[in-house]
């Protein structure tokens, strides 16, 4: 009885898959547990695993470019004849040593390989294009003259692999561009399309605020001369936030499916950026874990993040998230909303400018957040609250150092 080994869901949010990389091949003998393959989704690089012992009779053709829906067939375990993978190139049939024997016999290689010789003659001559269902759906999509290809797969016919090369197509002159055309990561395309259906999908809404950020200085100050863990303005951030989130819980929600749903922890994702796009990992239970401790899983995560390493249950859900272009220099802006996700809070660089205290004008360091919300389970009133709740944290931050346990006495 055969075995089907399915695209897994790695994720919540997960809808298709990458094979990146066959660790097996037709012909291998696998045990439960085994792992068969890698899986490129739109976060990470995960393993997949044999479900049943066996030998591998069928696998699915591996491509850079082609997204497999999850609870797709990717492989079977002692499959017989009759069972087809829809895009295997390998020649679908049961492993025996009667094959092998076949294959080692020199006289079938060359009677093969003239029948074939003969095949690319005859189809020379009358001209006909040979190429895959998918080769001239691509072919179409990038305007390319399939008659510039030569075909290696069988009979000829021009497959895939065939018009790639290093993710970039030929342009042709009726395209009238000077440059490429460059084929998208697995993740860029991710990206491109949720951030699309975000905009198009989630009312957003926006707010901003400008604080008085000396104290807040003084004291990342004041615990990096104290600790030997370096706090960032980032970490201060997201203890501030989550502390503001602690104070309005009817914040810490999100709209899926016509229902709202209210969480019960405060995770907060970091935006982080990696050489493919933007992935967003999250700590977890931020209220209630100190500087130290949310510095070291920012730094960790992150690391993991740059290697697509990271785990589902990292990047997944949570309650907002932060990200912050202040090192890029930049002073304002304002986030996509990452579903789920009610909000995403924007902050950008610390100004050195005139500012105005008490009556005085004195030279001071400000900063702007701006906070996107979701209309649908968030009104002006409550996201104007959770964003003066933060702006007051950070202009008066003791509250941040006080419920940070970790913390040397300053």
């Amino acid at each position: 009885m055969s075995s089907k080994i399915l695209m897994p869901a790695l994720s919540p949010t997960m809808t298709e898959g990458i094979i990146n990389k066959w660790l097996v091949k037709i012909g291998d003998t696998v045990k439960a547990g085994d792992i068969i393959a890698e899986i490129e989704t739109d976060k990470a690089t995960m393993e997949v695993e044999a479900v049943d012992e066996g030998i591998i009779t069928h696998l699915l053709e591996k491509s850079s470019d082609t997204q497999i829906p999850v609870n797709s067939v990717i492989a079977i375990i002692d499959g017989d004849d009759n069972e087809i993978l829809e895009n295997q190139t390998n020649k679908i049939e049961k492993v025996s040593e009667e094959k092998k024997i076949k294959e080692q016999d020199g006289s079938d290689i060359i009677k093969n390989t003239e029948v074939t010789a003969d095949k690319k003659a005859n189809n020379n001559s009358h001209e006909r294009l040979r190429a895959s269902p998918l080769v001239k759906k691509i072919a179409k999509e990038k305007n390319l003259d399939l008659k510039q290809f030569n075909g290696t797969g069988p009979e000829g016919r021009i497959i895939k692999r065939d018009i790639e090369s290093n993710n970039i197509v030929q342009v042709s002159q009726s395209d009238q561009i000077d440059g490429e055309v460059i084929i998208p990561s697995t993740m860029r395309k991710v990206i491109a399309k949720r951030t699309l259906e975000a905009k198009q999908q989630i009312p957003h809404f926006y707010l901003t605020v400008e604080s008085n950020v000396d104290k807040l200085i003084e004291l990342r100050k004041k615990i990096n001369e104290n600790n030997s863990t370096k706090i960032s303005f980032n970490d201060l951030i997201v203890k501030a936030i989550g502390l503001a989130m602690q104070k309005n819980p009817n914040t810490n929600l999100y709209w899926q499916n016509d229902k709202i749903y209210k969480l019960n922890d405060i995770d907060v994702a970091v935006a982080v950026a990696i050489d493919e796009g933007l992935i967003t990992p999250i700590i977890k239970n931020v209220n209630s874990k100190g500087l130290k401790l949310i510095s070291d899983e920012i730094r960790e995560l992150a690391k993991l993040a740059k290697t697509n390493s990271l785990t589902p249950d990292q990047y997944t859900g949570g309650s907002i998230t932060v990200s912050n272009l202040g090192m890029f220099g930049i002073s304002e802006f304002a986030a996509i909303i990452s579903p789920p996700q009610a909000s995403i809070l924007a902050v950008g660089k610390i100004n050195n400018k005139p500012i105005i205290v008490n009556e005085e004008i004195k030279v001071g360091n400000t900063l702007k957040s701006t906070l996107s919300a979701d209309h649908r389970v968030l009104d002006g009133a409550v996201a104007g609250k959770l964003l003066k709740d933060f702006n007051d944290i950070i202009e008066d931050p003791f509250e941040i150092w006080m419920k940070s346990n970790d913390m040397e006495v300053i």
